[in-house]
């Protein structure tokens, strides 16, 4: 389970890396060439959303989810 999570992880890098470039360079096209590429706002906002999902898995995997116990603190043992 320990290499599905770092597989994840490499997965997670690599979309962060391809939005990030994706998205320079859409910005440098239409900056310079006032043109720019239409689908690297679609794709990159997808690649967000899977980030998203993976990182969530990674989290649940290492325990790493933020919780509240707001209600639960205040109720007697």
């Amino acid at each position: 389970m320990n290499r599905i999570c770092k597989y994840l992880e490499l997965a997670i890098a690599a979309a962060l890396a391809l939005m990030v470039l994706m998205v320079f360079g859409n910005v440098l096209l239409r900056y310079a060439f006032n043109s720019g590429i239409t689908v690297s706002e679609e794709v990159s906002r997808w690649l967000f959303v899977w980030m998203t999902f993976l990182g969530a898995l990674v989290a649940l995997h290492e325990n790493g989810h933020l919780g509240s116990d707001l209600v639960v603190s205040r109720l007697p043992a």
